[in-house]
């Protein structure tokens, strides 16, 4: 049994979040060191890690909710899957 979609979209809101909140956390430090030592100015670091934490959240969260295929029941019983 699956779950309805409502359900499935607000699980997938919450991933979204979560993992976006995780990315921007993570990216701010370096952000931080790269602005403070010059190697690029504040909204071209800014624009860079704003693309990057959100190709990283999207990633882990459609991958986290895609169904797993399934395999036929040949290939589980011979060990190969």
């Amino acid at each position: 049994m699956s779950w309805p979609p409502k359900l499935r979209a607000m699980s997938f809101a919450i991933t979204i979040g979560v993992t976006l909140l995780e990315s921007v956390m993570g990216s701010a430090a370096i952000a931080l060191a790269l602005w403070y030592f010059g190697v690029a100015s504040a909204r071209t670091l800014f624009e860079i890690f704003a693309l990057v934490s959100l190709i990283t959240s999207f990633s882990i969260s459609i991958y986290s909710h895609i169904r797993p295929p399934t395999l036929p029941p040949g290939l589980i019983k011979r060990g190969n899957a």
